[in-house]
């Protein structure tokens, strides 16, 4: 029998018989019948299957989300019901989130205005959203940063800023105090305490875009028990965050669109390896005009957040933007909080220079924390 490439080679059956050719045939034409039937199972599969619409991404593997709930067996008590809950709600929201939008560059401009030193991580991160948006979909994607500078010049204001602007989520994490290992990764759910970690709770949200701050990251690489970076290295790695695995829940998830700027006191203190991770920028404390820019950022700030700073004139005078800028960043929120009540103390609704109380004698520069709150 020629050209039986249907068959198995175990049912080829001598030639010059014909009994043998006709059950040859019959086995080929069965052969025939389940290939058939497989391709329509799988068509019928593919489109029984959610499909992702523009602008989503997959957070997880449907079949893997699956095996995982069937291993739900080997755990009991309050674990097994607490995984079984969060899958029914993976599986109840879809395996796909939305990822968002690159804005358009001009949108950053009012950060060079309000963060003047902080031009040159504004003037790059513009450069990424310029190349995000060539791609059909401009999903919004930028490299790790790292901002490093001296105790309190704005770097947790200037990303708390950012991520409004870029219309996404913001979460601070103190690497100091909730970088601990398991607190971001989760506890094996082989414990009593098993819970999954603070990344996998930073994905279960609509929108897998978020700008994460690694606050005063230098702490992380401290030598200790519960503490490391290891997790970080994984994270700030494309390739391995599309497989971010909880070591509560054992599932994968796509971490990839997470954004990050770590912030830290003194980057020397951090390892090579996490360092390398980051485009690295250097910033100086606001000095002279840049102050002045600084107070009327934080004037607006208090005014857009703060219903009782919206019952006072916006107008601030220069005699007043003048005095608050012999304060530091952080000092000058406080000071001009307390203009605005010594000004109600008053039954004023605008501000004087004098409302801001002068200092007794200027700090030491080694004593000023210089930033926002």
């Amino acid at each position: 029998m020629r050209n039986t490439n249907d068959i198995p080679a175990k049912v080829t059956l001598p030639d010059g018989h014909r009994a043998n050719r006709a059950k040859a045939e019959v086995l080929r034409e069965a052969y025939r019948l389940h290939h058939r039937m497989e391709v329509h199972a799988k068509e019928a599969r593919s489109v029984s299957a959610p499909q992702p619409k523009p602008g989503q991404r997959q957070l997880f593997d449907p079949t893997e989300l699956e095996n995982k709930k069937a291993a739900l067996a080997d755990l009991s008590g309050d674990n097994q019901k607490a995984l079984r809950k969060i899958f029914e709600k993976l599986e109840e929201e879809g395996p796909f989130r939305n990822v968002a939008q690159a804005p358009a560059p001009e949108v950053l401009d009012i950060l060079r205005k309000d963060f003047p030193n902080f031009n040159a991580v504004t003037k790059s991160i513009q450069k990424h959203l310029l190349l995000c948006r060539l791609g059909p979909e401009r999903l919004l994607k930028t490299p790790a940063i790292l901002v490093n500078g001296p105790p309190g010049i704005g770097k947790s204001a200037y990303c708390s800023r950012l991520a409004k602007l870029l219309g996404i989520r913001f979460e601070q994490i103190d690497m100091s105090a909730g970088g601990a290992t398991f607190t971001m990764t989760g506890l094996d759910a082989g414990y009593n305490s098993g819970h999954p970690g603070r990344i996998w709770e930073s994905l279960q949200f609509g929108s897998l875009s978020v700008l994460w701050q690694l606050d005063e990251v230098e702490k992380c690489s401290q030598e200790g028990r519960d503490r490391g970076n290891q997790y970080l290295l994984g994270l700030l790695e494309p390739s391995t965050a599309k497989r971010f695995i909880d070591n509560s829940t054992l599932l994968p998830l796509n971490a990839s669109w997470i954004l990050y700027i770590a912030t830290s006191n003194v980057k020397e203190l951090i390892d090579a390896p996490l360092l390398s991770r980051f485009e690295v920028f250097d910033i100086e404390a606001p000095q002279g005009e840049q102050l002045k820019a600084v107070v009327l950022s934080i004037h607006r700030g208090l005014v857009e957040s703060e219903p009782w700073a919206q019952t006072f004139d916006d107008h601030l005078d220069q005699s007043l933007i003048d005095a608050l800028s012999t304060y530091s960043p952080r000092e000058i929120r406080r000071h001009l909080i307390d203009a605005f009540a010594n000004a109600a103390s008053d039954g004023r609704n605008y501000l004087l220079a004098s409302d801001v109380a002068c200092p007794s004698e200027p700090p030491e520069a080694s004593d000023r924390r210089i930033g926002f709150i």
